[in-house]
Parts: structure tokens; sequence; C-alpha cells
């Protein structure tokens, strides 16, 4: 039996664990009340300029070391819990946009919230396909391709060179027949009514210097914010050509109409003044009978957006959101399900800015169209670092296929192609394959043409291969591959 002094000593060492347990229970209970606080505070200031970004998405270190120092800047915050900012000019004139304790409350629910690494989606063993031969070529001195387009009429291939800013325009077996020298990399050249387009982009890299230019013909629009494409339509119905433009930019940009002014020059009408414009289509969206304006926007905003035109002014709608680790690359317009409404397909890879890390939600998503600009999200391929895509019947029988090329992949892993032909079998199921002969490689810009006019499309890629993104993406001490064409065999 026990003694008074043992028993004593027994009731005095369970009170005194019972203290420690209800005081840790109380700290356990106040963390999660000042993480609940967070997640209250982020859906309210994060959520204000862009989709809420769940804690998931990112590996806990890029949350501390990259995302939370950069959106402090941004909402006025000169430091949180775990970090400070190595640069003093940085913290200078801040304008808070919160109180530091709430600001404080956001980070502690990031970084609690957030895993030490994020899922990777096994790879699958893929089929090989000889739908098409690839023809490659080789030279070092065209690393960074910024422009892929082939021109049917004139039988010639234009490449954007970023290494020396020209613009290269080959023959069919690829020999150089001319180079203009450009102020800044070529980003996209077309051709109408014996009119020459060409947009420069300025910068290549994050910039919002106004150093962009579009050339059409003799004349030209300057000064403009990081531009990465643009379209040409009368929209105003008055014989003369305007130009719908995506300035990119970085934390300024815009999708902007340029109304031709009949005499060389153009008017400047912001319709969305959102950075992040990287694409834009026109195309009959809803069952009217009219066209609207489709644009995709990367960046934060990781959006689509359908305009509808009507007494010269435009009315939007956001079809679709994404949170903003998205990284939205390109787009397509089909109708995959037979419904006679156009889809959207569009492609996310993104990887060279302040999340460079695999990401598992990478890859090509098909979102049905419901009538009215509502989209659902019905398909979805995980792809890494996809940079572009296109939506069309290579194997021409009757049904539109998906080929997706990649800038960010997983080189380290052997399982991972940077090209893939989704193949359609119906009711969205594709079939992803490789393309047989075809090396792996970086690969940023794209373009589909009949080359040989023999019926079926073809296909041409330009390489980027600069040590940018993830440390799995970095192939720089591989053979230099220029561009390639794959010659449709299917006829």
């Amino acid at each position: 039996m026990l003694n008074r002094d043992s028993y004593k000593n027994i009731i005095a060492i369970s009170q005194i664990i019972w203290c420690i347990g209800f005081f840790l229970f109380l700290i356990s209970c106040t963390n999660e009340n000042k993480h609940a606080e967070g997640e209250i505070l982020a859906k309210t200031n994060c959520a204000s300029c862009h989709l809420f970004p769940d804690p998931s998405i990112l590996p806990r270190r890029v949350w501390g070391e990259k995302i939370l120092p950069d959106m402090g800047l941004k909402m006025g915050m000169s430091h949180g819990p775990i970090y400070s900012y190595g640069n003093p000019d940085s913290t200078k004139n801040l304008k808070p946009t919160i109180s530091q304790e709430d600001w404080d409350k956001i980070v502690h629910y990031y970084l609690n919230r957030s895993e030490n690494s994020i899922p990777k989606y096994p790879i699958q063993v893929q089929e090989k396909s000889d739908l098409f031969k690839p023809h490659i070529f080789l030279n070092d001195s065209l690393s960074i391709i910024t422009l892929t387009n082939y021109d049917e009429d004139s039988g010639s291939l234009f490449l954007g060179n970023a290494s020396d800013y020209t613009l290269l325009t080959l023959d069919s077996k690829g020999d150089v027949l001319n180079y203009e020298k450009l102020e800044s990399p070529p980003v996209k050249i077309a051709f109408k009514d014996s009119l020459d387009y060409l947009l420069t982009i300025g910068n290549l890299n994050p910039s919002d210097e106004a150093k962009g230019k579009l050339k059409i013909g003799h004349n030209s629009i300057e000064g403009l914010n990081r531009p990465v494409d643009f379209l040409i339509h009368d929209i105003n119905l008055d014989g003369y050509d305007d130009v719908f433009l995506c300035n990119y930019g970085n934390t300024i940009g815009d999708f902007s109409l340029f109304e031709n002014l009949k005499d060389g020059t153009y008017k400047k009408k912001v319709i969305h003044p959102y950075s992040g414009a990287i694409k834009v289509e026109m195309a009959n969206m809803d069952a009217d009978e009219e066209n609207e304006i489709v644009v995709l926007f990367a960046q934060e905003h990781e959006m689509i957006m359908i305009w509808d035109y009507a007494n010269n002014s435009f009315i939007g709608k956001k079809a679709v959101q994404f949170q903003p680790a998205f990284g939205s690359v390109d787009f397509q317009l089909r109708d995959m399900d037979g419904d006679g409404l156009k889809d959207i397909i569009i492609g996310n890879g993104d990887n060279s800015d302040l999340s460079t890390v695999l990401k598992n939600f990478h890859g090509v998503r098909i979102l049905l169209n419901k009538g009215d600009k509502e989209f659902s999200k019905d398909y979805f391929l995980p792809i890494h670092g996809v940079s572009k895509i296109r939506a069309e019947d290579f194997d021409l029988d009757g049904d539109t296929d998906i080929l997706a090329i990649s800038n960010f992949g997983d080189f380290t892993d052997p399982k991972f192609r940077s090209v893939q032909l989704l193949i359609n079998e119906g009711d969205l199921q594709f079939k992803p394959k490789y393309i047989s002969g075809l090396p792996d490689f970086r690969w940023q810009t794209l373009d589909i043409s009949d080359y040989d006019k023999d019926g079926d499309l073809d296909i041409f890629l330009g390489s980027f291969n600069v040590n940018i993104g993830p440390k799995e993406s970095n192939i720089s001490d591989r053979k230099k591959i220029s561009w390639v064409r794959l010659e449709n065999r299917i006829k």
C-alpha cells in the first residue's frame, strides 16, 4: 500500500502534468485561433486582388522566402514574423494597407498550413506515336526562339531570335534567306491585305518599361508595355483594320484596342487595365450570331475574360479564374463535345518567377461551355511546365486532338515527355503519346500549318534552352536544338 507521503507526491505530479497539458492545450487553441484569423484575413485582403490561394499549392519554403515577402511589399508591410528585406530601399515610402498584427497572422497562417513539399503527380509511361517524322535543326546561336511562324503563301518560316534581336526568314530546306535586326526580340508576325504586322516585346524579362512596338507596314504603334499578342479586326466596321493588343507588362499592363484613325496612326482605348494579358482570340462563344473577344490573363489574375461589343462599348464577363500560381500560358477555342458551343482548352505551366518548383496543377484542361459564358472544368491532364497548346484533328479521324509542349519540364524523370500528343478517344478521353525520334527539350514556341500541302497538319517547334525555372528543368548542357519541323505522315 502507498503511504501518505507517496500518495501526496503522486497527486502533486498528476496536478503538474494536468497543468502542463492544459497549458499546451491553451497554446494550441491560441494558435488555432490565430490561424483561423489569418485565413479570414487572407481571404479578405489577398483575395481582393486575385483568387484566394490555398496554402497547399506551394511548399512552406517558397511561401516564406518568396511569396510572402513579395506580397508584403505590395501591401506596404516592411517585414513579417520570420523575414526581413535585404534591400533597405525596398522599404522606403511604404503605405501599409493593413495593420502589422493582421499581416503577422496572415504570414503565420500560410507558414503553418503549408507543407514542406507539394505532392508530385506520378508520370506515366507513354506509348510512342509514329504520326510525325521529326526534322531537327541545330544552331548554337539560336537557342532562344521567341517566334515561330510558317507562312503558307510565301513558303517561308519566320523565327524570332532573342539572343541578338533578329527576325530570320528561312526557306523550305531551313536555309536562312534574310536577317532583320530589331530593337528587341520579336514575338509575333502576321500578314493581312499586303501589310506585315510585326510585334517586338521590348524586354523579355519581367519589366514595366514601355519599349514594345507593333510595326504595321511603314507605320508603327510604340511605347507598349511588354506586348505579347495582337488581333487584327475592323471592330467599328469603317473599312479600316483596328488592332487589339495584349500588353503583358509586369506590374503595369493592359488589354487595349488601338483604333485605326485612317492616317497611319492609332488611338488607344484601354478595355481592361490589368497586367498579364497574354493571348486574344475572336469567336462566337454563345447562342447569338455575333463574335466575342476572348482574352487570357496570366500573372496574379489568372483568368479568361469574354467581351461583347455593341454601340461602341465593350461589355465583359469573367468566364473562369484560377489561383495566382496557376501559370496560364495558352488557350484554344474548339467545340469538344459537339453541342455547337465553343469550349476552352487551356494550358498552364509558366514557372520562371517566384515559385520555381514543379507544380502538380500544371497541365491541360478542357472547360466545357454551358451557355451564357459559363464553363465547367471537365478534363485535366497534368503535364509539368506547359508552354503552348494546339487543338486540331492531327490524325484526320474526325475529332479534335491536342498537342502540348513544355518549357519547364521534369527532365530528371526519364518518363517525362516535353511534347505530348493527346489523341482524342471520344467522351473527353485522351491518350497521351510521345513522338518517336523527337528528343525531349525545352520548347516555347509552336506553329501548325500544312507545310507540304498534302492535306494534313505539320508542326513547327522553337526551342528555349535557358537555365531558368525549377532545377529539374535545367538541360543547358545538352546539345543545342534551334527548331524542329514535325512532318505529318498521315498522308
